[in-house]
């Protein structure tokens, strides 16, 4: 399989995983030894253009941004066939680990020090003019040492932007998200609790777009608490995540900064009660 993957410059590794019409495979620089990432987006069918579409939107604005807890893109190239655009291979920062959805974390203080570098690579990222839109567990990555990474920008947009169409995942996506309603940084909000209540619970919270199809409504969606499920999340972080998931934007916490602070004060008090608690035995 890899064997048929050439990319100009780079030596092919290994195959990491696959998304909608994509491939992800571990490349090494031959020049430098460098290890990169090759997201690999291939178009089979007309159909198709809108993962070329998502492709070139998640470089254009990665390229604007500059975090260490978002992944970084380096370069992108167009690969043509009978001068017809037929692939696009983007070349981004490898980023060792598991996906939260694939490695969630039973201690409520791992998960605390991984939202809280996502919350800082929102804060960032909307601070920049942009909206994630699409934060869930899947697009969460964390290394052996403990450094999260959000990934996957094909979905982002300006702040402001009425999408065309209906973008999201079902047990994360905003209400505004499924209404086509302009999108700002408290949808970005919104996705943060949606991923940070699963990672809590396990469970997902009910939203405008369940995956059953069966029509919600808002006296619907109320999530059962938090710390109600586990009894090791404390009040205050169970407070934060009803605070992010409120129906109306409103309503909710006012920006992505203001989320990174409160959870910020929760973790130092976590940390401290760690330390205390070590110390006393």
């Amino acid at each position: 399989m890899g064997k048929r993957l050439a990319v100009r410059g780079y030596e092919i590794l290994e195959y990491l995983g696959s998304g909608a019409r994509s491939t992800i495979w571990k490349i090494r620089q031959r020049d430098s030894g460098e290890l990169r990432a090759l997201k690999r987006v291939v178009k089979r069918h007309n159909a198709d253009d809108r993962f070329i579409t998502q492709a070139l939107n998640e470089y254009e604005i990665a390229g604007r941004l500059g975090h260490p807890h978002l992944r970084a893109v380096h370069e992108l190239r167009r690969i043509r066939r009978s001068l017809r655009l037929r692939e696009v291979h983007m070349i981004m920062e490898f980023c060792p680990g598991l996906t939260v959805q694939d490695n969630r974390p039973e201690r409520v203080e791992a998960v605390v020090a991984i939202f809280e570098q996502v919350a800082a690579g929102l804060a960032h990222m909307n601070a920049a003019g942009f909206v994630h839109a699409d934060t869930k567990p899947n697009n969460i990555l964390v290394a052996p040492d403990g450094t999260a990474k959000i990934i996957d920008f094909g979905q982002s947009c300006s702040l402001g932007t009425v999408k065309q169409r209906v973008q999201g995942t079902p047990d994360y996506i905003a209400p505004e998200q499924v209404a086509r309603r302009p999108l700002d940084g408290r949808t970005d909000v919104f996705n943060f609790g949606a991923a940070l209540y699963w990672t809590l619970t396990g469970r997902p919270i009910p939203t405008t777009l369940p995956k059953d199809g069966a029509l919600q409504f808002k006296d619907d969606l109320a999530a059962t608490p938090a710390d109600q499920l586990n009894p090791d999340v404390p009040h205050a972080l169970s407070k934060l995540v009803d605070d992010c998931i409120a129906f109306e934007p409103a309503q909710r916490i006012a920006s992505m900064k203001d989320v990174a602070s409160r959870l910020g004060l929760i973790g130092h008090k976590l940390r401290r009660d760690a330390r205390n608690g070590a110390a006393a035995t």
